[in-house]
């Protein structure tokens, strides 16, 4: 361990102590899951003192009874090694402790038996409460001294006429974070930033004529508005509201094109940090006038009634817009810059151990990690597309699989490494309970594999999926959108506001799309149809048939009708083989999905194919009777498999009367609806006609694009060597 200088010079570095003590150059303590700016300024000093050579620490003390997440903020730091967590049960020696909200901590200073310090600072960010300054007194840390957070606070604290050491200087944050580049957004967004407690909110008058309500502007509010504040307790539907734990401050900041801030007429908590980095990425800031003095040029300073339409002027000027954040761009960081924190550290701590341990993320490079989470459809779609894009991650980012489908051995097979998460249809728990206990385990994953990104693959991105991401930053957000959906839009298509990237996968039948994601195309990168195989993947057809157990020299046909969850599978199944067996010499093999609802080795003389995937067997096979699911409909036309297409109709379910249609219209496949299967056995017929095949394989080959997994993995690598 380090010793701790008693001369204030250059510390020598010993050898390790018996391991009874632990030492910090700085130990911060607070209640590390209070909302609003507490954590975003805390990790804001962390970052100074690593980049400072300091090592740092935190102590979390409670703040009463609450049960919130720590602050996704001081998460990140922790996950990036550049702070530590304290543990309170072993001896602590520092050379500077700083407080921060101890009027808030419960149980402070009682907890604190094992810490001593060569220096307390107490950072007042309120006016000190008189009945509970006593605590504050006599606490054998070390010298103390009190920080006034601003210039309010410190003439309250003078006010008191208290024989206490001041600091000299406001302990002001500094604006060190970065945001995540901004994608383009359907319309102007807000937010309205806060902390806990009535003061930090205008009346409840005040704030409905405040924030739209009518759904022209995206509003983002950093913290639930108290209850009586809002009709019924519930705040408006347009509303975004992040309750604490939910988003870092810098994705928040990322999500608006404007800051509000307009607290009750009694000075509050000023959330400093998220305002000065709102300021210095160029972000519009609308404040009340009394606190020009605090925040200075920068900021526009406008009465509440006045705000919401100077908020909506300056929006739809970017003229006017671009001069405001020209001027905050020169003078905030002036205010909020992080020199003041690295003098006082070197006045109150002296100068940093030169001998660190290494960080806990520390050590050599390593390659940016993708948390790819498939959703449990009906189908393979969703497992096999993000298998096509993993599988392509060559060596950019390492893919992580957490399954929603029993569909492990998948990704296993591949050499991925998979966790299984039970799906909402698998547990039959309630929508909301499941959606909470996802969250929790994606963010446990995200954390056990530090991973980078989450892949989604799925109609619903819900809450649960979003929040983990945000909660856990610097994990990215990434959607793989299937086109073709259904006509009823997903309840969480709005959440794509908070996706850092989303692909669409193509669609040859793309002209026949008239699903709800049409018009939002152009919040999306569109890549080419997503494919797991390329054609150098397909066994030549007598290594295909040798492989089923089929004769090369007879024709032989494949049935492939998806896992039968939205139709009757055994049913159509029967007739099919019923049609097929009118034929002499047709060798039948169906494909049994890994999610089927029921086995289909139900036809002697049939053979079942259970494998994975059936496209790298199609030369074996004459043609194909196929559902149109999107890995089948690509897959046939790709590799130019004449394919008679029986497509599943279901309102839940994307479009596959569509593709089947585009197709036969192509000139590339021939439809049979379920309902007119009488046609089936006069199709089946014309399919064994070699002649026909070959035109119908030759439009195929015509409509083939190239793998579109590849575009989409250059993406994901893209964003993660930016991030």
């Amino acid at each position: 361990m380090r010793s701790i200088p008693q001369d204030g010079g250059t510390p020598a570095v010993l050898a390790q102590d018996s391991g009874n003590v632990e030492t910090f150059d700085v130990v911060t303590i607070a209640d590390m899951t209070l909302h609003g700016d507490l954590g975003f300024r805390i990790a804001g000093e962390c970052r100074i003192q690593a980049e400072a050579g300091y090592r740092s620490g935190l102590l979390h003390i409670a703040a009463g009874r609450r049960r919130n997440p720590s602050s996704p903020d001081l998460q990140r730091c922790l996950r990036e090694g550049i702070v530590e967590i304290v543990d309170p049960s072993r001896k602590i020696r520092a050379r500077l402790v700083i407080v921060h909200a101890a009027s808030e901590l419960s149980d402070f200073p009682a907890s604190l038996v094992n810490v001593t310090a060569d220096r307390v600072v107490i950072v007042h960010d309120r006016p000190p409460d008189p009945a509970r300054l006593g605590r504050l007194f006599g606490l054998a840390l070390g010298r103390m001294s009190w920080a006034p957070a601003n210039r309010w606070v410190r003439a309250a604290i003078e006010a008191e006429k208290l024989a206490i050491e001041v600091e000299p200087e406001d302990w002001r944050p500094a604006a060190v974070a970065e945001l995540p580049p901004e994608r383009p957004r359907r319309k102007p967004a807000i937010g309205y930033v806060t902390g806990s407690g009535n003061l930090q909110w205008p009346s409840a008058a005040g704030l409905a004529s405040l924030l739209a309500t009518d759904g022209t502007l995206d509003v983002h509010v950093f913290g639930r508005p108290p209850r009586d504040l809002v009709p019924d307790g519930k705040p408006p539907a347009a509303w975004i509201v992040h309750a604490p734990g939910d988003i870092a401050a810098d994705r928040f900041l990322g999500l608006v094109d404007a800051i509000l801030y307009y607290p009750s007429a009694e000075m509050p908590v000023l959330p400093d940090a998220i305002i000065a980095a709102a300021l210095r990425a160029r972000k519009l800031v609308l404040l009340p006038k009394r606190l020009e003095a605090h925040f200075g040029i920068g900021p526009v300073y406008v009465d509440a009634a006045e705000a919401p339409g100077t908020v909506r002027r300056l929006l739809g000027d970017a003229a006017a817009r671009a001069a405001i954040l020209d001027e905050a761009a020169v003078h905030a960081p002036l205010r909020f810059q992080a020199r003041p924190h690295r003098e006082r550290l070197s006045r109150l701590a002296g100068p940093s151990w030169k001998a660190q341990p290494a960080p806990a993320g520390g050590g050599a490079l390593r390659r940016p990690r993708a948390l790819f989470v498939p959703s449990n459809g009906v189908g393979l779609g969703h497992i096999t597309r993000l298998l096509a894009i993993a599988n392509r991650a060559g060596g950019r980012f390492e893919p992580v699989f957490a399954t929603m489908a029993q569909a492990i051995p998948m990704a296993e097979a591949y050499g991925h490494p998979t966790e299984y998460l039970p799906s909402l249809a698998d547990t039959r728990a309630d929508p909301a309970d499941w959606d909470g206990w996802f969250r929790t385990e994606l963010e446990r994953l995200i954390y056990a594999y530090d991973a980078d990104a989450i892949v989604f693959d799925g109609n619903n991105p819900t809450p649960g999926l979003v929040r983990a991401a945000l909660a856990q930053p610097p994990c990215r957000l990434v959607w793989v959108r299937r086109a073709m959906g259904n006509a009823t839009p997903s309840p969480h298509l709005d959440n794509a506001r908070y996706f850092d990237l989303i692909v669409e996968p193509g669609e040859l039948a793309a002209a026949l799309d008239r699903s709800p994601t049409v018009a939002r195309r152009s919040e999306a990168l569109l890549v080419p149809p997503i494919r797991l195989l390329d054609e150098a993947d397909v066994l030549p057809r007598e290594a295909a048939a040798r492989a089923l157990g089929l004769d090369p020299a007879r024709p032989s046909v494949l049935l492939q009708l998806g896992s039968g969850s939205h139709r009757d599978l055994v049913r159509l199944v029967d007739e099919i083989v019923r049609v097929l067996r009118g034929f002499d010499g047709v060798q039948i093999a169906i494909a049994e999905w890994k999610n089927a609802t029921a086995p289909l080795s139900l036809w002697p003389g049939t053979t079942v194919i259970g494998g994975y995937p059936y496209a790298q067997l199609f030369a074996a096979f004459d043609f194909t009777i196929a559902a149109a699911g999107y890995n089948t409909f690509h897959d046939a036309i790709a590799f130019g498999l004449p394919t008679v297409f029986i497509p599943t109709v279901h309102g839940a379910i994307d479009d596959q009367a569509a593709r089947a249609r585009f197709a036969q219209n192509a000139g590339a496949a021939l439809e049979v609806p379920e309902d007119e299967l009488h046609h089936l056995r006069a199709v089946c017929e014309a399919m064994l006609n070699p002649g026909a095949r070959t035109v119908l394989s030759r439009n195929c080959l015509a409509l083939r694009t190239e793998n579109g997994a590849t575009a989409a993995a250059d993406a994901i690598a893209a964003l993660l060597e930016a991030a």
